[in-house]
Order: structure tokens, then C-alpha cells, then sequence
């Protein structure tokens, strides 16, 4: 084998350029004849001399043949990445035939397993892909075969690695073999198509989202019956441009970043039907009407919201638009009635509730007492008193003398950090005689008033929604899904933190998150109908343990086979292929060299 130069014409600008080609010469019938293996590219940054030490370690490595002496690291690195691609190239596909049988007599010390490429974690994103025929969306949408291939890529890339596009440019250089899956080659991809993708993806975002939303509905037959919204904030790294990242507060407890806030409307079974991008520190409740209005609605469901996003005003909004809603009430004024019904019963909870009309909203408001809840609100009074007792424990046993008016300051400021719990404490706080320096602290906890507070009790604030205690309860409750969904986007498929800097990079990095969630709840909610509930960490753990691996080894007449194959599912990866109905990758390839 050799390397040569050769001069090749573009087409259509006919500007002449070099290509390197890896030849071989082969005898024929018409004599000696040199055959081209494979292109090399354009930019080969190699001497002659390094030129005919790379086509040597080529043919060392697709032949078997131990070198006698080393190669440097990167005539190395080229050579196995070069050596991949011939392999691959010269390999016929083996089409299972049971009744055939092929005997090859191999030394068994020369056998070699190498490019191992996970396939599980893949296998299932792409047939999840090819079901919601996002394929056919994508060419609708104009994009390229090229495109399609990258789109896929980006999204799988998400679910299997949770990171940035940089990471999922890593992952499809080094761990993946989706390549394989796709009958496609990525090891001359750029990272700059990754984001060239994402931006695409972001500008049909309206389109996506609609048609995603009409399939998941169309497959599963969803009953839109309910609409959850809430909203989650992701914080960056670094210094962002995007005109929406703003100082506020962070649910990450990072207040030392900028964040920028992402709202999700879903339907009751956690599938997204739309996002929208606000500032980091806007007011939640100013974000309802921007978002439910753009909806397209074929009936009129019941909005649940939390109690962060419930104003008068959105209530008006809402009774003005004739969406029924279920929200939890600010009202602290809880009611007490021996009437109440059992809404859950089990072991470790009781949750009871019972209806009332509020005459002045019409509103029916369904007062609920949880065991559970009252437990732990209890535990977090204890702890706060605690703590607050050793502040003014603190204060009053310093040793040093405090002026009078820097202690109404420190308990004013300590009064403010524990509001929760200081309204239930007499504070007497006495001066000397000249009014200048502290001469004593005492306090008193005044149980009778702590024994009023409502705890385990809140209110659910319902309006033209016709539903007993229980299904009303249970109706709420579903909030939870978007909580769940929540934790999915920002913990399991990388949603936070951002490190990018540009506006429309930020954006789609929101958006790749968000269509990679769609396919991920397809799996899981397909999984969860067949009684299989994993986290989206544990598949995506356990999945990867499948992998393609090239297993070569030298013959008796010294040729050398290489054999490219999956390895056997374990019965992980066979209840989880079963449960969605997926026959995995198993394609054989072999080459003899």
C-alpha cells in the first residue's frame, strides 16, 4: 500500500484541488494495476516519509501484522481511524442462514477485540424516532438526508449523554455507534454542523411542536381533558447576551448566575404540548395568558396551575375565556368540618378533604388535611425554632457589651430570616438606664397561638369543574407530572447548566432538550404501560452495556478476519426491547483481508 497525490477539478466551479488516496497494486489478467482503497481527503498533514509510514500501519493493522517497531501517536491515531473506515468498507454484510455453515481454521492468539461503539440507548431513540415518523416531518420541512441524519444524532446524542452539543459531538466521534445504525459515517463530522442542526431545528420550532403534540396524542388516543402549566429556571456559566438572562430567584440556589426561565404546558400524561422562553426574572403569574392563548385546542380542558402562577387576574382571565381551572388558593383561612370525606387512605398517609362554596368568588374551595404534610411542616417548625432560639440565645449571652439600638436592629433582621416561626415568640428586650447598652433578652413561646397554625391543611380553588373530592384531589395531583418532567429535563437530559453565550445558541440548546424529552416519553410511557418504571438514568445506564464490537483474528492460510457484531441483549436489554415492541441491531458484517 501507498499514498499518492492526485489532482482532481471541481465540477461545477472546475477549480483544481489535491486528494490524498491510500492504493494498493493488484495483479490482473491485463498485468499489474493499481487499485484506490480509500480517500484520504484534501488535508493530510504528513511528509512523504510520514506518508509511506501511514499506509504501512494501515496495512499492519487491517492484516493482523504485529509492527516491529513503534509508530508516533499520531501517524498511530490516523492510521486506526483510517483502518475503521477500509475495514468497514470492504465488509459484506452476512444475512443469517442457519442451514449454512463457514469453517475457518484461526490462531486463537491473535485474537483481538477492538472499536467497541455503544448500540442499546440508540436502538431504542431511533425506533422511538421512526415511529412518531419524525423522519417524513423533517423532509416536509426541507431539510437534506444529511440534515435528517444530524437531527437524529443531536437528539439521541441528548438522551444518551445528557450534555452539551460539544458533548454529543464527542460521544458520536468516540462511544456511539449510531453511525452504524443509520448506515452513515460521522468520523469527518464537524462540530459546527452540530450547532448548524440545532439552529435549524429552532427556527421550525412552531412546526415541530405542533406536529409532535398531534402524533403523541393520534398514537397513545390521549384524552385532552386537562392541561398542567407551570415553570422551571436554568442558570448559566459565564456571561450570556441573551437579552432574557436576568438576575432572580434561582431554584438551583445559584443567585451568583444569570438564569433564564422555561414554561411547559403538558397534557395530563406528561407529554409537552408546547414551551416558551421568559426572562429570568419575570413574575410567573404574568406568564399564563402569553402561553394557554397560543394553544391549539380542539376541546376546552381544565387548566391546573401551582400556586405561584394563581392571580385574581389570571382567574378573571381564565372564567373570561371559559377555561375550567383547579389551582391551590392562597387563603390561609382553613375550615374546620367533621364532615370531611377520605380522598387517600394508606399506610403511611391519610389525605381527607370536604367542600365549601366561597360566596364572594363562587369558587368551590376543597379544604384538605394531609397526615403527611402535617408531619413534615411540624418537623420544619421544630427545626426553625430551633435555630432561632440559638440566635437569641447567642445575642444574649454575649459577653460583650451591645448597644441597645444595634440589638432592636439584629433582632429586627433575625425576626425578618424567620418570619415563619417568629410571630409565635413574646420578645421583651431591656436597655439600661441611660438607654444606651442591652442589659437583657427574654423570650417566650406562645404555644396556644402555634396550636392554631393549620398544619397538614391547604386549599384546592376550583371553577366550572364537576368532580367529587377525590377526582377533584386527584386532578391536581397531576402536577406532579410536570415536576417529574422537570427533573428529567434539567437532571437526566442536561438542561442546566448552559455555557453558551450567543442568544440563538442558548435557544436551541433549550429546544434540542425539549424535543429529546418527547422522545423519552414515548419509551417511558410505553415502558410504564407495561409495568416497567426505570428512571430515564437507569435505561440509559443499563442500555449501554449492549455495544458493537470488531473481533479479528489470522487464519491458517494467513489471511485475517474481521467480524463486526452486537453483543448478545442481557435480560435487561431484552424486557426493555420487548416492552417496545423493538427487534435490536444485530447486523453482521465481515471482511477477510
Amino acid at each position: 500500500m501507498f499514498i499518492r497525490k492526485a489532482v482532481k477539478t471541481e465540477k461545477t466551479t472546475q477549480k483544481k484541488y489535491f486528494s490524498y488516496q491510500l492504493v494498493e497494486c493488484v495483479r490482473t489478467e491485463r498485468g499489474p494495476r493499481q487499485r484506490i482503497l480509500l480517500n484520504l481527503g484534501s488535508e493530510l498533514d504528513l511528509n512523504k516519509e510520514e506518508q509511506k509510514l501511514l499506509a504501512n500501519r494501515i496495512e499492519e493493522l487491517i492484516t493482523g501484522i504485529i509492527p516491529i517497531f513503534p509508530y508516533s501517536k499520531k501517524i498511530n491515531s490516523l492510521a486506526h481511524s483510517f483502518a475503521k473506515v477500509l475495514i468497514k468498507k470492504q465488509s459484506q454484510i452476512l444475512a443469517p442462514k442457519p442451514e449454512e455453515k463457514e469453517y475457518h481454521t484461526v490462531d486463537l492468539n491473535t485474537l483481538k477485540n477492538e472499536n467497541p461503539r455503544t448500540i442499546g440507548i440508540e436502538t431504542i431513540a431511533y425506533e422511538t424516532i421512526k415511529e412518531l415518523n419524525l423522519q417524513k416531518k423533517l423532509k416536509d420541512l426541507n431539510l437534506s438526508s444529511r440534515q435528517i441524519q444530524l437531527a437524529i444524532a443531536s437528539i439521541t446524542g441528548k438522551l444518551s449523554i445528557a450534555g452539551s452539543e460539544l458533548s454529543i459531538y464527542n460521544w458520536l466521534q468516540k462511544e456511539s455507534g449510531l453511525d452504524e445504525l443509520l448506515e452513515t459515517d460521522f468520523s469527518k463530522l464537524s462540530l459546527r454542523k452540530i450547532y448548524e442542526i440545532t439552529d435549524i431545528l429552532l427556527s421550525h420550532k412552531k412546526e415541530l411542536e405542533s406536529y409532535l403534540d398531534q402524533k403523541e396524542t393520534s398514537l397513545f388516543d390521549l384524552k385532552e381533558t386537562v392541561v398542567l402549566y407551570d415553570l422551571t429556571n436554568t442558570y448559566f456559566e459565564g456571561r450570556p447576551s441573551h437579552s432574557k438572562a436576568k438576575r432572580g430567584r434561582s431554584k438551583e440556589k445559584r443567585s451568583d448566575c444569570p438564569i433564564i426561565t422555561l414554561g411547559l404546558v403538558l397534557n395530563q400524561k406528561g407529554f409537552i404540548k408546547k414551551s416558551k422562553i421568559f426572562e429570568g426574572n419575570i413574575s410567573e403569574s404574568t406568564t399564563l395568558k402569553t402561553v394557554i392563548s397560543n394553544l391549539s385546542l380542539t376541546k376546552t380542558p381544565i387548566i391546573v396551575m401551582d400556586a405561584g402562577i394563581v392571580s385574581e387576574a389570571n382567574l378573571k382571565w381564565l372564567k373570561e375565556q371559559n377555561y375550567p381551572y383547579i389551582v391551590v388558593s392562597r387563603k390561609k383561612e382553613h375550615i374546620e368540618d367533621p364532615n370531611y370525606k377520605f380522598i387517600k387512605k394508606s399506610k403511611d398517609n391519610i389525605i381527607k378533604g370536604c367542600f365549601f362554596i366561597n360566596k364572594e368568588t363562587q369558587d368551590i374551595e376543597l379544604h384538605c388535611h394531609s397526615t403527611n404534610r402535617q408531619k413534615k411542616e411540624e418537623a420544619m417548625k421544630t427545626k426553625f425554632q430551633k435555630h432561632f432560639e440559638e440566635k437569641l440565645q447567642n445575642i444574649s449571652s454575649s459577653k460583650r457589651k451591645k448597644r441597645y439600638s444595634k440589638v432592636l436592629e439584629m433582632i429586627g433582621r433575625l425576626k425578618q430570616k424567620y418570619s415563619r416561626i417568629a410571630s409565635y415568640y413574646e420578645i421583651k428586650i431591656e436597655a439600661d438606664k441611660d438607654n444606651k447598652f442591652l442589659k437583657k433578652i427574654s423570650w417566650e413561646f406562645k404555644k396556644e397561638k402555634a396550636a392554631n397554625n393549620f398544619y397538614g391543611k391547604y386549599i384546592l380553588r376550583a371553577n366550572g369543574v364537576n368532580l367529587s373530592e377525590k377526582n377533584l384531589w386527584e386532578t391536581y395531583i397531576m402536577l406532579t407530572e410536570v415536576e417529574a418532567s422537570f427533573r428529567c429535563l434539567k437532571s437526566e437530559l442536561g438542561l442546566r447548566p448552559i455555557y453558551h453565550q450567543k442568544e440563538k445558541r442558548i435557544d436551541a440548546h433549550l429546544f434540542l432538550t425539549v424535543l429529546s424529552y418527547h422522545v423519552m416519553h414515548v419509551i417511558r410511557y410505553k415502558l410504564r404501560n407495561q409495568n416497567l418504571k426505570h428512571s430515564w438514568n437507569t435505561i440509559r445506564v443499563n442500555m449501554k452495556t449492549q455495544i458493537r464490537v470488531t473481533s479479528s483474528m489470522k487464519t491458517k492460510n494467513g489471511k485475517t478476519i474481521h467480524i463486526r457484531k452486537t453483543t448478545t441483549p442481557e435480560p435487561f436489554h431484552k424486557n426493555i426491547y420487548e416492552a417496545l415492541n423493538i427487534s435490536f441491531f444485530n447486523k453482521t458484517t465481515k471482511a477477510i483481508v
